[in-house]
């Protein structure tokens, strides 16, 4: 089972559990149930009207270095100032 997070034109969507394996897929049963669907995602990958198929760029995380003692090193950091 995958899920699915979807969004029409008029702001309204969901989340959709179903056992449809593609990205793919998806927009087609998604598209033809509902009206105006805009955009369609799976993890990092999506499917949005204006750009096509395309897949998110994983965000970076911070890490501390070996010379801060912290454990929350941006925490630490805006407590500082």
């Amino acid at each position: 089972m995958k899920s699915y997070l979807f969004t029409t034109a008029n702001n309204r969507g969901g989340v959709i559990l179903c056992n449809i394996d593609t990205l793919e897929d998806a927009v087609t049963y998604l598209d033809g149930r509902f009206e105006q669907v805009v955009r369609v995602e799976q993890g990092r990958h999506y499917w949005s009207k204006g750009e096509g198929y395309g897949e998110l760029e994983p965000l970076s995380v911070p890490t501390a270095s070996s010379s801060d003692p912290s454990p929350y090193p941006v925490s630490a950091q805006l407590l500082d100032q």
